[in-house]
């Protein structure tokens, strides 16, 4: 991946001691493992999921997610979740968009849940996910 030098915003994911920090020109922000987990109502603490980095174009949208055609021709579906959060944060991504996914398969599942999605042009970068997977449009993390 070239970095274009126009870009407003950098972030950087640094896995690390249960929590996942970001940086943007923004600032700093962190979330610390130990929050609840799905189907984790006793309040244990959880680990982050396993993240996987995927670069691509994006195939098609049905405003729960997105296929991304990696750059070794793999066609993978990406869940983002409520087309209503997704609306609310301003993604719209456009046919044959580059972007950049951070996902994760659930452990219930056997396809991708994004957590963040870069588009490589601008470096807009949309956050869809807490650091151990939670939505951010449910639960504790809904506005």
């Amino acid at each position: 991946m070239r970095l274009n030098s126009k870009v407003v915003g950098i972030i950087v994911l640094v896995v690390m001691f249960g929590g996942i920090y970001l940086t943007t020109d923004l600032g700093w922000w962190q979330t610390e493992g130990g929050g609840r987990g799905a189907g984790n109502h006793d309040g244990a603490s959880e680990s982050p999921p396993e993240v996987t980095v995927l670069h691509g174009s994006v195939s098609s949208n049905d405003r729960r997610g997105v296929t991304i055609v990696t750059v070794d021709g793999q066609s993978i579906y990406v869940e983002l979740g409520n087309p209503r959060y997704n609306r609310s944060i301003g993604f719209a991504p456009q046919i044959g968009e580059q972007v950049t996914v951070q996902a994760f398969i659930p452990e219930s599942k056997t396809s991708y849940s994004g957590i963040i999605v870069t588009f490589d042009r601008t470096g807009q970068v949309y956050v869809f996910r807490d650091a151990l997977g939670q939505p951010l449009w449910s639960g504790s993390n809904a506005e």
